[in-house]
Protein backbone atom coordinates (compact mmCIF):
# COMPACT_ATOMS: atom_id res chain seq x y z
CA UNK A 1 0.00 0.00 0.00
CA UNK A 2 1.87 2.75 -1.17
CA UNK A 3 1.06 5.96 -0.92
CA UNK A 4 -2.05 7.48 -1.37
CA UNK A 5 -3.55 3.93 -2.16
CA UNK A 6 -3.39 3.51 1.76
CA UNK A 7 -5.83 6.50 1.88
CA UNK A 8 -7.99 5.08 -0.49
CA UNK A 9 -8.26 1.94 1.18
CA UNK A 10 -9.31 3.56 4.18
CA UNK A 11 -12.30 4.77 2.82
CA UNK A 12 -13.46 1.28 1.94
CA UNK A 13 -12.34 0.54 5.51
CA UNK A 14 -14.54 2.79 6.95
CA UNK A 15 -17.06 2.24 4.81
CA UNK A 16 -17.24 -1.61 5.79
CA UNK A 17 -16.90 -0.86 9.69
CA UNK A 18 -18.06 2.45 10.26
CA UNK A 19 -20.96 2.56 7.58
CA UNK A 20 -19.63 6.67 6.92
CA UNK A 21 -17.15 8.43 5.40
CA UNK A 22 -15.44 10.01 8.00
CA UNK A 23 -11.96 8.50 8.74
CA UNK A 24 -10.55 10.04 12.08
CA UNK A 25 -10.53 6.67 13.31
CA UNK A 26 -9.51 4.88 10.18
CA UNK A 27 -5.73 6.74 9.33
CA UNK A 28 -2.54 6.83 11.64
CA UNK A 29 -2.27 10.69 10.98
CA UNK A 30 -4.85 13.36 10.52
CA UNK A 31 -2.97 15.91 9.37
CA UNK A 32 -0.21 15.08 6.79
CA UNK A 33 -2.40 16.35 3.45
CA UNK A 34 -4.33 13.12 3.06
CA UNK A 35 -7.99 14.18 4.25
CA UNK A 36 -10.19 16.85 3.83
CA UNK A 37 -12.26 18.89 6.51
CA UNK A 38 -15.71 18.28 6.09
CA UNK A 39 -19.23 19.68 7.04
CA UNK A 40 -18.64 16.77 9.55
CA UNK A 41 -14.99 16.10 10.41
CA UNK A 42 -12.06 14.68 8.47
CA UNK A 43 -13.55 13.01 5.28
CA UNK A 44 -11.11 11.82 1.58
CA UNK A 45 -9.26 14.11 0.27
CA UNK A 46 -9.33 11.86 -2.44
CA UNK A 47 -12.01 10.45 -5.09
CA UNK A 48 -14.47 8.00 -3.63
CA UNK A 49 -15.06 6.33 -7.40
CA UNK A 50 -12.04 3.72 -7.52
CA UNK A 51 -12.82 3.06 -3.53
CA UNK A 52 -16.48 2.17 -4.65
CA UNK A 53 -16.00 0.45 -7.52
CA UNK A 54 -13.29 -1.88 -5.93
CA UNK A 55 -15.37 -2.45 -2.93
CA UNK A 56 -16.63 -5.47 -4.30
CA UNK A 57 -12.85 -7.15 -4.57
CA UNK A 58 -11.88 -6.12 -0.83
CA UNK A 59 -15.41 -8.14 0.62
CA UNK A 60 -14.02 -10.86 -0.89
CA UNK A 61 -10.43 -11.31 -0.34
CA UNK A 62 -9.60 -8.07 1.84
CA UNK A 63 -6.29 -6.11 0.86
CA UNK A 64 -5.03 -8.53 -1.31
CA UNK A 65 -9.00 -8.39 -3.34
CA UNK A 66 -7.49 -4.48 -3.74
CA UNK A 67 -4.40 -5.92 -5.56
CA UNK A 68 -6.26 -7.93 -7.60
CA UNK A 69 -8.67 -5.17 -8.68
CA UNK A 70 -5.23 -2.99 -9.88
CA UNK A 71 -3.95 -6.34 -11.97
CA UNK A 72 -7.76 -6.33 -13.78
CA UNK A 73 -7.33 -2.32 -14.22
CA UNK A 74 -4.12 -2.34 -15.59
CA UNK A 75 -5.13 -5.22 -18.32
CA UNK A 76 -7.72 -3.15 -19.26
CA UNK A 77 -5.40 0.03 -20.01
CA UNK A 78 -2.77 -2.49 -21.79
CA UNK A 79 -6.21 -3.42 -24.21
CA UNK A 80 -7.01 -0.07 -24.56
CA UNK A 81 -3.56 1.08 -25.73
CA UNK A 82 -3.46 -1.69 -28.31
CA UNK A 83 -7.17 -0.68 -29.19
CA UNK A 84 -6.17 2.97 -29.03
CA UNK A 85 -2.73 2.36 -31.50
CA UNK A 86 -5.33 0.18 -33.54
CA UNK A 87 -6.92 3.00 -34.90
CA UNK A 88 -4.06 4.14 -36.67
CA UNK A 89 -1.51 1.53 -37.17
CA UNK A 90 -1.49 -2.35 -38.07
CA UNK A 91 -2.61 -4.52 -35.62
CA UNK A 92 1.51 -5.64 -35.57
CA UNK A 93 2.84 -2.72 -34.96
CA UNK A 94 0.17 -1.63 -32.22
CA UNK A 95 0.66 -5.08 -30.43
CA UNK A 96 4.59 -4.63 -30.38
CA UNK A 97 4.09 -0.86 -29.13
CA UNK A 98 1.56 -2.13 -26.45
CA UNK A 99 3.96 -5.03 -25.02
CA UNK A 100 6.79 -2.72 -25.08
CA UNK A 101 5.03 -0.46 -23.32
CA UNK A 102 3.50 -2.86 -20.77
CA UNK A 103 6.89 -3.89 -19.76
CA UNK A 104 9.03 -0.77 -20.13
CA UNK A 105 7.57 1.76 -18.67
CA UNK A 106 6.11 2.86 -14.84
CA UNK A 107 2.76 0.43 -15.90
CA UNK A 108 5.00 -2.22 -14.73
CA UNK A 109 5.68 -1.05 -11.48
CA UNK A 110 2.08 0.35 -10.44
CA UNK A 111 0.69 -3.02 -11.69
CA UNK A 112 1.94 -4.53 -7.88
CA UNK A 113 -0.44 -1.48 -6.47
CA UNK A 114 -3.70 -0.18 -5.84
CA UNK A 115 -3.30 2.92 -8.51
CA UNK A 116 -5.84 5.92 -8.85
CA UNK A 117 -3.94 6.73 -11.76
CA UNK A 118 -4.17 3.77 -13.79
CA UNK A 119 -7.74 4.09 -12.94
CA UNK A 120 -8.56 7.53 -13.65
CA UNK A 121 -6.25 6.68 -16.88
CA UNK A 122 -8.32 4.06 -17.86
CA UNK A 123 -11.60 6.38 -17.35
CA UNK A 124 -9.66 8.82 -19.67
CA UNK A 125 -8.48 6.52 -22.20
CA UNK A 126 -11.77 4.84 -23.24
CA UNK A 127 -13.67 7.66 -23.39
CA UNK A 128 -11.24 8.89 -25.84
CA UNK A 129 -11.25 5.69 -27.45
CA UNK A 130 -14.68 5.89 -27.97
CA UNK A 131 -14.94 9.40 -29.18
CA UNK A 132 -11.97 8.82 -31.72
CA UNK A 133 -14.81 6.48 -33.36
CA UNK A 134 -17.25 8.32 -33.32
CA UNK A 135 -19.07 6.54 -30.71
CA UNK A 136 -19.85 10.40 -28.59
CA UNK A 137 -22.83 8.87 -26.19
CA UNK A 138 -20.60 6.17 -24.90
CA UNK A 139 -17.88 7.98 -24.81
CA UNK A 140 -19.24 11.21 -22.44
CA UNK A 141 -19.66 8.31 -19.83
CA UNK A 142 -16.13 7.33 -19.16
CA UNK A 143 -14.96 11.07 -19.70
CA UNK A 144 -17.51 12.37 -17.09
CA UNK A 145 -16.71 9.60 -14.33
CA UNK A 146 -12.65 10.22 -15.00
CA UNK A 147 -13.10 14.17 -13.59
CA UNK A 148 -14.58 12.06 -10.89
CA UNK A 149 -11.33 9.61 -10.45
CA UNK A 150 -9.09 12.38 -10.75
CA UNK A 151 -9.83 16.06 -11.00
CA UNK A 152 -6.53 17.44 -13.05
CA UNK A 153 -8.42 15.43 -15.80
CA UNK A 154 -10.49 18.74 -16.21
CA UNK A 155 -8.47 20.15 -19.36
CA UNK A 156 -7.92 17.12 -20.74
CA UNK A 157 -11.73 16.19 -21.24
CA UNK A 158 -12.60 19.68 -22.49
CA UNK A 159 -10.00 19.46 -24.98
CA UNK A 160 -11.74 15.84 -25.83
CA UNK A 161 -14.86 17.63 -25.80
CA UNK A 162 -14.04 20.45 -28.06
CA UNK A 163 -12.95 18.19 -30.61
CA UNK A 164 -16.04 15.94 -30.41
CA UNK A 165 -18.20 18.92 -30.79
CA UNK A 166 -16.14 19.88 -33.72
CA UNK A 167 -16.22 16.60 -35.96
CA UNK A 168 -19.92 16.48 -35.23
CA UNK A 169 -20.91 20.18 -36.25
CA UNK A 170 -17.99 19.97 -39.59
CA UNK A 171 -20.28 17.55 -41.52
CA UNK A 172 -20.31 14.39 -43.26
CA UNK A 173 -20.39 15.43 -46.93
CA UNK A 174 -23.75 14.45 -47.25
CA UNK A 175 -26.83 16.52 -49.32
CA UNK A 176 -29.42 16.82 -46.08
CA UNK A 177 -31.02 19.73 -45.99
CA UNK A 178 -29.49 22.68 -43.58
CA UNK A 179 -32.50 22.16 -41.32
CA UNK A 180 -32.42 18.67 -41.17
CA UNK A 181 -28.35 18.80 -41.15
CA UNK A 182 -28.73 21.66 -38.22
CA UNK A 183 -31.15 19.42 -36.10
CA UNK A 184 -29.31 16.15 -36.00
CA UNK A 185 -25.97 18.18 -35.43
CA UNK A 186 -27.64 19.94 -32.35
CA UNK A 187 -29.05 16.52 -31.28
CA UNK A 188 -25.92 14.79 -31.06
CA UNK A 189 -24.26 17.88 -28.95
CA UNK A 190 -26.92 18.09 -26.79
CA UNK A 191 -27.25 14.06 -25.85
CA UNK A 192 -23.61 13.67 -25.62
CA UNK A 193 -23.46 17.21 -23.27
CA UNK A 194 -26.60 15.54 -21.33
CA UNK A 195 -24.93 12.10 -20.65
CA UNK A 196 -21.74 14.13 -19.58
CA UNK A 197 -23.20 16.12 -17.05
CA UNK A 198 -25.05 12.78 -15.53
CA UNK A 199 -21.93 11.17 -15.67
CA UNK A 200 -20.68 13.97 -13.26
CA UNK A 201 -23.59 14.15 -10.82
CA UNK A 202 -22.21 11.28 -8.56
CA UNK A 203 -18.65 13.34 -8.34
CA UNK A 204 -21.27 16.67 -7.72
CA UNK A 205 -23.34 14.87 -4.95
CA UNK A 206 -20.19 13.62 -2.92
CA UNK A 207 -19.14 17.08 -2.90
CA UNK A 208 -22.41 18.64 -1.46
CA UNK A 209 -22.26 15.86 0.58
CA UNK A 210 -19.23 16.10 2.25
CA UNK A 211 -18.34 20.18 1.73
CA UNK A 212 -22.14 21.77 1.14
CA UNK A 213 -21.14 22.89 -2.14
CA UNK A 214 -20.96 20.63 -5.55
CA UNK A 215 -18.50 22.82 -6.76
CA UNK A 216 -16.02 22.86 -3.71
CA UNK A 217 -13.25 19.43 -3.59
CA UNK A 218 -11.54 17.82 -0.97
CA UNK A 219 -8.53 19.46 -2.74
CA UNK A 220 -9.98 22.93 -1.91
CA UNK A 221 -10.10 21.55 1.74
CA UNK A 222 -7.09 19.84 2.61
CA UNK A 223 -6.03 19.46 6.28
CA UNK A 224 -2.45 19.94 7.21
CA UNK A 225 -1.03 20.67 10.69
CA UNK A 226 -0.47 24.18 11.33
CA UNK A 227 2.60 25.93 13.52
CA UNK A 228 0.37 25.11 16.41
CA UNK A 229 -0.50 21.44 15.43
CA UNK A 230 -3.82 22.64 14.80
CA UNK A 231 -5.56 21.51 11.48
CA UNK A 232 -4.81 24.34 8.83
CA UNK A 233 -7.16 24.13 5.71
CA UNK A 234 -4.75 24.40 2.55
CA UNK A 235 -6.53 25.10 -1.28
CA UNK A 236 -4.35 22.47 -3.28
CA UNK A 237 -5.18 24.76 -6.42
CA UNK A 238 -2.21 26.76 -5.25
CA UNK A 239 0.42 24.69 -5.21
CA UNK A 240 1.24 25.29 -9.30
CA UNK A 241 4.00 27.35 -8.03
CA UNK A 242 7.20 25.66 -10.04
CA UNK A 243 8.72 27.48 -12.53
CA UNK A 244 7.81 25.88 -16.02
CA UNK A 245 11.87 25.76 -17.29
CA UNK A 246 12.86 23.96 -14.20
CA UNK A 247 9.63 22.56 -13.87
CA UNK A 248 9.90 21.04 -17.34
CA UNK A 249 13.52 19.85 -16.49
CA UNK A 250 13.18 17.76 -13.35
CA UNK A 251 10.37 16.15 -15.02
CA UNK A 252 12.05 15.01 -17.59
CA UNK A 253 15.36 14.18 -16.54
CA UNK A 254 15.22 13.78 -12.50
CA UNK A 255 17.07 10.44 -11.42
CA UNK A 256 13.87 9.29 -9.25
CA UNK A 257 11.31 10.03 -10.85
CA UNK A 258 12.00 12.00 -14.39
CA UNK A 259 10.07 10.25 -17.04
CA UNK A 260 12.71 10.34 -19.34
CA UNK A 261 15.10 8.01 -17.29
CA UNK A 262 12.23 5.77 -15.87
CA UNK A 263 10.45 5.40 -19.26
CA UNK A 264 13.64 5.42 -22.05
CA UNK A 265 10.98 4.09 -24.57
CA UNK A 266 9.65 7.78 -24.62
CA UNK A 267 13.26 8.78 -26.95
CA UNK A 268 11.18 6.54 -29.81
CA UNK A 269 8.04 8.96 -28.98
CA UNK A 270 10.01 12.22 -29.85
CA UNK A 271 11.66 10.44 -32.62
CA UNK A 272 8.02 9.37 -33.65
CA UNK A 273 6.73 13.26 -33.12
CA UNK A 274 9.08 14.41 -36.28
CA UNK A 275 6.97 12.05 -38.54
CA UNK A 276 3.07 12.73 -37.80
CA UNK A 277 2.50 14.09 -41.33
CA UNK A 278 2.80 10.67 -42.30
CA UNK A 279 -0.62 9.50 -40.46
CA UNK A 280 -3.55 9.86 -42.50
CA UNK A 281 -5.98 10.79 -39.64
CA UNK A 282 -3.27 13.77 -38.54
CA UNK A 283 -6.59 15.89 -36.40
CA UNK A 284 -6.97 13.21 -34.09
CA UNK A 285 -3.35 12.52 -33.83
CA UNK A 286 -3.03 16.21 -33.13
CA UNK A 287 -5.70 16.45 -30.71
CA UNK A 288 -3.49 13.13 -28.41
CA UNK A 289 -0.41 15.28 -28.49
CA UNK A 290 -2.32 18.42 -27.10
CA UNK A 291 -3.53 16.51 -24.37
CA UNK A 292 -0.63 15.26 -23.33
CA UNK A 293 1.37 18.10 -23.86
CA UNK A 294 -1.47 19.56 -21.69
CA UNK A 295 -0.95 17.02 -18.71
CA UNK A 296 2.87 17.60 -19.19
CA UNK A 297 2.88 21.08 -18.35
CA UNK A 298 0.78 21.06 -15.91
CA UNK A 299 2.67 18.91 -13.69
CA UNK A 300 5.86 20.61 -14.55
CA UNK A 301 4.22 23.32 -12.88
CA UNK A 302 3.58 20.89 -9.83
CA UNK A 303 5.37 21.81 -6.49
CA UNK A 304 4.52 18.20 -5.50
CA UNK A 305 5.53 16.79 -8.71
CA UNK A 306 7.84 14.38 -7.18
CA UNK A 307 5.78 12.45 -4.93
CA UNK A 308 5.67 9.17 -6.42
CA UNK A 309 7.41 6.28 -5.47
CA UNK A 310 9.27 5.52 -8.88
CA UNK A 311 8.57 7.51 -12.15
CA UNK A 312 5.75 10.31 -12.06
CA UNK A 313 2.54 8.59 -12.17
CA UNK A 314 1.04 11.87 -12.37
CA UNK A 315 1.81 11.55 -16.13
CA UNK A 316 0.56 8.51 -16.46
CA UNK A 317 -1.73 9.40 -19.11
CA UNK A 318 1.04 11.17 -21.17
CA UNK A 319 3.28 8.40 -21.42
CA UNK A 320 0.14 6.13 -22.12
CA UNK A 321 -0.86 8.51 -25.12
CA UNK A 322 3.01 8.79 -25.85
CA UNK A 323 2.58 5.11 -27.75
CA UNK A 324 0.83 6.06 -30.78
CA UNK A 325 3.91 8.34 -31.32
CA UNK A 326 6.49 5.62 -30.76
CA UNK A 327 3.79 3.28 -33.08
CA UNK A 328 4.31 5.73 -35.57
CA UNK A 329 8.42 5.66 -35.71
CA UNK A 330 8.13 1.88 -35.94
CA UNK A 331 5.51 2.00 -38.96
CA UNK A 332 8.02 5.19 -40.14
CA UNK A 333 10.67 2.07 -40.06
CA UNK A 334 8.71 -0.42 -41.49
CA UNK A 335 8.17 1.62 -44.29
CA UNK A 336 11.64 3.11 -44.82
CA UNK A 337 13.18 -0.57 -44.56
CA UNK A 338 10.56 -2.71 -45.73
CA UNK A 339 10.79 -6.03 -47.71
CA UNK A 340 9.17 -4.73 -50.78
CA UNK A 341 11.24 -1.63 -50.57
CA UNK A 342 14.38 -3.56 -50.73
CA UNK A 343 13.17 -6.13 -53.53
CA UNK A 344 14.35 -4.53 -57.36
CA UNK A 345 11.54 -3.93 -59.27
CA UNK A 346 12.00 -6.06 -62.57
CA UNK A 347 12.22 -9.24 -59.44
CA UNK A 348 8.61 -7.92 -58.34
Amino acid sequence: MKGDCYYYRAVIVSLVEDGDFLLENNVPDLLIGQLAVGQEGFVPLHSILMPLVSMPFYLLFRTQGLLLFNILDCMILIVLIFKLNGLFFSHVIAFSTTILYATGTLLLDYTYNYSPDVFSTVLLLAGLYLVLRGKYYWGAIPLGLSIFAKIPNVPLVVVILLYAVFIIWKGDGTNRSIKDDFRKKFTITSITAFIFIVANTPFAYSNYLFFGSPFVTGYQRMAVAGVDGQAVIVDHVNMFNEPLLKGIYQVLFDIGNGILLTNPVLILTFAGIFWIKKVKAQDQMYLILVIGLIQFIMIAKYDAWSTSHFSNRFLMAFIVLSSVFTSNFFSYLSHRYSLEDSIPEQIM
